[in-house]
């Protein structure tokens, strides 16, 4: 099963495959070269990112100079990078997730980017490599050892929690077991709000990533990386999921949310005691509370876990390099280089809300630099927190056919729910689609 990496330090940087020869490198002038970047960007976060970008191009000793241009979604950018490989016109940089890359690379167009962070003459030095959380490197590592895809940001997925819901059901904080965390829904369910409105316990949605945290929650992985294989049959974490999802729709301790995001408008209405969210929802998260006058604020906590198994789900939103001239990629790559220095990074994290994969910038981020930011600070803070406290990481598999194996995930936890399936009958289903994907994909 794919390993649950700790949240460490650790010499990654040697897995590179089939590299550049170091002599090519150290040979290579990227002067005066220019870059293009498509990125996702929008509102405070693409104003950050033009603010580095700018300092980035007047500053470099080299002359570079880096264009970016907001393409839309990921999706977007997918659709365009696509189109580009077909008629070999590509950025040298574009956004995208590891799986993305996986399936860019199976046509040959990507950049292995650990060839230039191990390089003596261009890469990261010893200091550098130490303030670095290098396994969200490995969340973008390919099976062959390739480096796909540059981590310069993340996210994660947590669980949002209503204190006072939760001590007026008699706990004192979030529950930490799995057994606990079905109490609360059942016995929220028998509350009222002050508004008149009934209390609907756990909102279940069909997010694939929320089922793949529950089950690494519950000491599960849902790929086998060396067999290259999904494992949801014979699976006891899968098959645990599942059943929570359908004992909780079937007890109604568990209830459908009316549309997408809907769950996280009725807690703003004090609908629900807990429900989950991607760290870079907080800001939604507190528009809602301030625009129905909460009375109460919300604390942020790991999804419950059974024994050793306390997991935090990180999205990795990155950036991948394709190929183009030596010197084009070596300046792709100072720019890539120049995003986790320290203070690059610390502006990033206080102006878009993700998090950077430098762990020392916890220590330079005020609230006053969190401009557009700021009423997320404390949460943002709690999160980072909860990241540094020896929580295991996890990542989804970065495959090509992970896309298509989200939306069977989906499709499962509906059947479990409002199409009534068994357990057994949708894990079954399940790996079938599953390994119909992993083929097509071949």
């Amino acid at each position: 099963m794919r390993k649950l990496v700790f949240l460490a330090f650790v010499a990654l940087f040697v897995m590179a495959g089939a590299v550049m020869a170091q002599d090519d490198l150290a040979n290579v002038d990227p002067s005066g070269q220019t870059i293009a970047y498509w990125h996702q960007f929008s509102n405070a976060q693409a104003e950050t990112m033009t603010a580095i970008i700018e300092q980035f191009n007047s500053t470099n000793e080299w002359g570079i100079t880096v264009e970016a241009t907001a393409q839309g979604s990921y999706n977007d950018i997918a659709d365009l990078v696509n189109a580009g490989i077909v008629s070999g016109e590509l950025p040298n940089l574009a956004a995208g997730y590891a799986n993305n890359a996986a399936s860019y690379a199976r046509d040959g167009v990507v950049v292995d980017v650990a060839q230039y962070w191990n390089s003596p003459d261009w890469g990261l030095s010893a200091d550098a490599l130490g303030d670095f959380r290098t396994n969200l490197v490995e969340f973008n590592t390919a099976a062959d050892g390739q480096v796909l895809a540059f981590p310069h940001q993340f996210s994660a997925q947590v669980m949002v929690y209503n204190p006072a819901m939760l001590s007026e059901l008699g706990y004192d904080a979030a529950p930490t077991t799995v057994e606990d965390f079905k109490a609360i829904a059942c016995a929220a369910n028998d509350l009222t709000t002050e508004a008149g409105g009934d209390v609907q316990g756990f909102p279940i949605t069909t997010d694939a990533s929320a089922f793949e945290s529950w089950v690494a929650s519950m000491g599960g992985s849902i790929y086998d990386a060396d067999a290259g294989a999904f494992t949801f049959a014979d699976n006891q974490a899968v098959a645990d999921t599942l059943a929570l999802y359908k004992d909780l729709y079937d007890s109604g301790c568990g209830y459908i949310p009316a549309e997408r995001f809907a769950e996280q408008a009725d807690f703003g209405l004090g609908l629900n005691p807990f429900f989950v969210t991607s760290t870079a929802g907080f800001t939604f998260i507190k528009q809602a509370l301030v625009d129905n006058s909460a009375a109460f604020d919300f604390q942020v906590g790991s999804f419950p876990y059974t024994e050793g198994n306390q997991t935090v789900q990180v999205f990795v939103p990155s950036i991948i390099m394709f190929q183009s001239t030596p010197e084009e990629q070596l300046a792709s790559w100072l720019f890539l280089k120049y995003l986790i220095s320290p203070e690059v990074a610390a502006m990033w994290s206080a102006g878009s809300g993700y998090f950077n994969p430098i762990p020392s910038t916890s220590e330079m981020m005020t609230e006053d630099m969190f401009t557009a930011y700021s009423s997320i600070y404390p949460y943002f803070t709690a999160a980072n927190e909860l990241l540094g406290s020896g929580v295991t990481l996890y990542s989804s598999p970065s495959i090509s056919a992970y896309g298509t194996v989200r939306g069977a995930i989906s499709e499962a936890i509906a059947n479990v729910t409002t199409n009534g399936m068994s357990v057994e009958d949708a894990v079954a289903t399940l790996q079938a689609a599953a390994d119909q994907a992993v083929a097509d994909s071949q």
